[in-house]
């Protein structure tokens, strides 16, 4: 009988052990599933006066809270995680405990930033490289604050890195992919949190990160990024190609000066492996030239920079895609480089490659700004519209699946545009931010990854 007690009596300080590191310090078991919040109810549900409720803001976590109406207009109550939490209607992006309207937008390869009115800077979609740069390497279908060390007056987005310019003091901090330099702290590391650029002799004012990926067996990134310093251009990374303009074709994973272009530049674009800029209207590239992405007449490239042909005066807005660019000259859009899509010829591909600098009709609208994707290109005409054209796989262009062709956004007006692989987002003008196309990996921030998008929907709120 003894023995029998012995075991009974080490069974139940077993259990007991175990029930105790489940529940820590209190009666709540944090071991268990959400699920069990609530006995009896299934998952989703919560138990409000013996009845199981759908979990929402009106009925919250296991007290089955109604969450209280936020003070910020443009914010509605939510539950998250079993807990009552702000959320900003759509088209607003959460900043704290306040819902902010956005300033500026940037895409990458399968993410996309956008700075917002307090100078927060958020980003959501593919983060396996860090470039989300929350300090995770989790993708997300909804904005996170990229944890920058204060408010950003800049931001741009690289294949698979970005950069930021603080507005206080002009410092560029840089985060995600480093294999080439691009984030130029110095080293390749690769950073999933904001890291300052080395070297940089003063405040930028203007900053445009490009990049891409070689395909093979096991993929390899490359990235560059440029700033105007000082009215001076200044690049780091990748220089393969010749991209980074100071005509050395070497790597670099720090700043320095590229070549003179003889004043300061008033607009900056980088493509896959070609940075562009406008100086004194006319319009200068420098990189990779083998899809004649140069504008100079030739396809070898050039480790410094060359006049794009006829395009010496009037330009005002830039573009840089994979492998074509495109610019705004004396209120015409103007196109050259690849175009097996129709990327460079408003969705017109009988000829492969647009060898110089041509116009592109784009019927009733006078283009104001513009972006360039992998294989598409999208406007915005002086009165908000946005048309796009190029490649449609992924419905970049906000159409359903169709052949190349040029396009019609239909959405509010718009005031910019960013173009990622094959995704496209409109920041428009009450501040909010539109996205269409490839959303696998949550690129499109509307709360779930999914399908490819035509139709144009605001970014979440969450």
């Amino acid at each position: 009988m003894a023995t029998l007690r012995r075991i009974l009596f080490a069974a139940l300080a077993a259990a007991a052990a175990l029930w105790w590191s489940a529940c820590g310090d209190t009666l709540v078991d944090h071991g268990a599933s959400p699920t069990l919040l609530a006995t009896g109810c299934v998952a989703g549900e919560v138990s409000c006066g013996g009845a199981c409720m759908a979990e929402d803001a009106a009925h919250c976590g296991g007290t089955c809270q109604a969450c209280a109406a936020a003070a910020d207009p443009h914010a509605i109550p939510a539950c998250v995680a079993h807990a009552c939490a702000l959320a900003c209607a759509p088209g607003w992006l959460r900043s704290g405990d306040a819902c902010r309207r956005a300033t500026a937008v940037a895409a990458g390869f399968a993410h996309t930033c956008a700075l917002l009115d307090d100078g927060a800077v958020h980003c959501w979609g593919g983060n396996e490289h860090g470039q989300l740069g929350d300090g995770t390497m989790q993708n997300s279908s909804v904005p996170v604050t990229v944890a920058l060390p204060g408010p950003a007056s800049a931001v741009m987005a690289g294949f698979v890195h970005g950069c930021a310019v603080l507005a206080q003091g002009g410092a560029v901090y840089c985060w995600g992919d480093n294999t080439t330099g691009a984030l130029g702290d110095g080293t390749h590391v690769q950073r999933a949190l904001p890291v300052p650029v080395q070297g940089l002799p003063g405040p930028a004012a203007l900053l445009a990160a490009g990049g891409g990926e070689t395909a093979g067996a096991v993929p390899t990134y490359y990235g560059h990024t440029c700033a105007v310093v000082g009215g001076a251009v200044w690049c780091w990374g990748s220089d393969d190609s010749g991209q980074l303009g100071d005509g050395a074709f070497t790597n670099r994973p720090a700043p320095g000066q590229a070549s003179d272009l003889g004043a300061a530049p008033t607009a900056l674009a980088a493509g896959d492996r070609h940075t562009c800029a406008i100086v004194s209207g006319a319009v200068w590239c420098w990189g990779a030239g083998g899809s004649w992405q140069l504008g100079n007449g030739g396809t070898s490239d050039q480790s410094k920079p060359v006049q794009a042909q006829g395009l010496q005066q009037g330009a005002t807005a830039l573009a840089a895609g994979a492998g074509h660019t495109c610019a705004v000259v004396s209120g015409a859009l103007q196109c050259w480089g690849a175009n097996a899509s129709g990327q460079a010829a408003g969705g017109d591909n009988a000829q492969l490659s647009i060898q110089r600098p041509a116009p592109v009709s784009l019927p009733g609208v006078a283009p104001a700004a513009l972006a360039a994707g992998d294989r598409h290109t999208c406007v915005v005409g002086t009165a908000g519209e946005v048309v796009c054209f190029g490649a449609n796989d992924q419905a970049q262009l906000a159409a359903p699946a169709t052949p190349r062709g040029l396009f019609t956004v239909s959405l509010a007006p718009a005031r910019s545009i960013t173009a990622g692989f094959d995704h496209s987002c409109a920041l428009l003008t009450d501040g909010g931010v539109a996205c269409w196309g490839a959303n696998d990996r949550g690129q499109l921030g509307t709360g779930a990854p999914g399908g490819a998008a035509a139709t144009p929907a605001s970014v979440s709120g969450r």
